[in-house]
């Protein structure tokens, strides 16, 4: 009889499952059948356990100790009746747990479906649930305070630029009110008044113009005016005679119509830069409106979020 075979029927009359002896040697039931299918042998000290358990003698695992088998089975068989008490005490087995392992009796389950497991396994599941969302809120927190921080930067970036446009508009309009001031205290009474308004004419034009160009950049009605000069006139095609006069009157007409394409591009340029010049003080008051309206509109929908 081998080892095996031995340890099955010490286990059988003792009405005991694989996992639960596996259990009480602190091994898993794959490695009980192993033994029990001659698939593997248990060590010395594992023996020792089996012996003290079924209250068999070690000699009883040994080769050519037929004649012992029945006098050790029939002592093991005298220990079920004072083990059985307690065995029946304990709370009838379910299985095994699908994440550790360990054999789970009637009230350490926390669920049997689909899968059985045990209460300590469910509870590390939950912390490690708990600790995932709490993650995910975190990254979400910092998420949203990155985006009202870049927004917060873009409106402050904006104040800033219109603040500057207010005081650099004021450079030039006071270098014009400070000259024309000039012009009018050596010019003769009569003309002092004359002179120094048209003075702070120029210098009010000089400031509205230069603070809406700063500020308004390419979202403005002084800047669409302004830029609404400076375009090449495309040159018409010209019919002549493929003769040396022909030739002599097409590069003339070609020099006289890049003259004319030419003042035409300068003259729409400053044609444009006064008109924004003059329109400048009218505009002022609704440009500085509508900078303001971009400010308060800023938000994390219309500001690059670099992740």
């Amino acid at each position: 009889m081998t080892y095996g075979e031995k340890i099955a029927r010490l286990r059988k009359k003792n009405n005991m499952t694989q996992a639960e002896l596996g259990e009480v040697l602190n091994v898993t039931y794959q490695a009980v059948s192993k033994w029990e299918r001659g698939e593997s042998q248990p060590d010395f000290d594992t023996l020792s356990k089996i012996s003290k358990l079924f209250k068999v003698p070690i000699a009883y695992f040994e080769d050519g100790a037929e004649e012992e088998v029945v006098e050790a089975e029939a002592a093991a068989t005298a220990s079920v009746s004072v083990a059985q008490p307690q065995e029946q005490a304990q709370a009838e087995m379910l299985g095994v747990c699908v994440q550790c392992g360990k054999v789970v009796r009637e009230g350490e389950e926390e669920t049997t479906q689909p899968k059985l497991i045990c209460k300590a396994c469910a509870e590390l599941n939950r912390k490690e649930q708990e600790e995932r969302i709490r993650e995910a809120q975190r990254q979400e927190e910092i998420k949203i305070q990155r985006k009202q921080d870049r927004v917060n930067y873009r409106k402050s970036s904006m104040r800033k630029r219109r603040n500057l446009a207010l005081i650099i508009g004021a450079i030039p309009a006071l270098a014009l009110l400070i000259t024309f001031l000039v012009l009018a205290l050596r010019a003769e009474k009569q003309q002092f008044s004359f002179i120094f308004g048209v003075g702070c004419v120029f210098a009010l034009m000089a400031y509205t113009f230069t603070a809406q160009l700063i500020w308004g950049w390419g979202d403005c009605t002084v800047y669409e005016v302004l830029t609404g000069g400076g375009h090449i006139l495309s040159l018409p095609g010209l019919i002549f005679e493929f003769s040396p006069e022909g030739l002599i009157w097409l590069i003339v007409m070609k020099i006289v119509l890049f003259f004319v394409a030419a003042i035409v591009f300068v003259g729409s340029i400053i044609f444009c830069v006064i008109g924004s010049i003059l329109i400048s003080p009218i505009m002022f008051i609704p440009s500085l409106l509508w900078y303001n309206r971009q400010i308060r509109k800023v938000n994390e929908h219309n500001v690059d979020i670099a992740e």
